[in-house]
């Protein structure tokens, strides 16, 4: 199992919603961008449908769109790929947080995953400007 350390996260992260118009073709990739919609999920907690409906919809609100990705197709998407484990009647979900495909580093729970975008195109429009020059 490949770890993936917070600043490659960061990095790859960044570049894939800023660049990306499509779904990441490299495994790594794809796993970076779906965990990124778990990092506002709680641990053992059980989440309805609904409830995990919502709290999928604050992450393809402001990232799925370039993507094409709403939360039906996100929640199916971490569902194969072990992010999430569902009931055996479909009803609840929990998040899973051992035997992952990747480890990601803990302290990317945190992660304020709009920030990170803002200041990446920050930086980005400064260096725009200063090549202008």
């Amino acid at each position: 199992m490949p770890d993936i350390t917070a600043s490659h996260f960061k990095e790859r992260f960044v570049a894939l919603i800023l660049g990306g118009r499509d779904l990441p073709k490299k495994p790594m990739d794809l796993h970076i961008l779906i965990f990124s919609a778990t990092l506002g999920l709680e641990p053992r907690r059980q989440y309805s449908e609904a409830a995990l409906n919502e709290e999928l919809r604050k992450w393809t609100s402001p990232f799925g769109g370039n993507f094409n990705l709403d939360h039906v197709t996100l929640r199916r998407y971490l569902v194969d790929n072990g992010y999430l484990r569902r009931d055996a009647s479909g009803g609840s979900y929990v998040l899973v947080t051992e035997n992952l495909p990747y480890a990601f580093d803990p302290s990317l729970a945190g992660l304020d995953l709009e920030t990170l975008v803002d200041e990446a195109r920050q930086v980005r429009e400064l260096r725009k400007r200063r090549f202008m020059k």
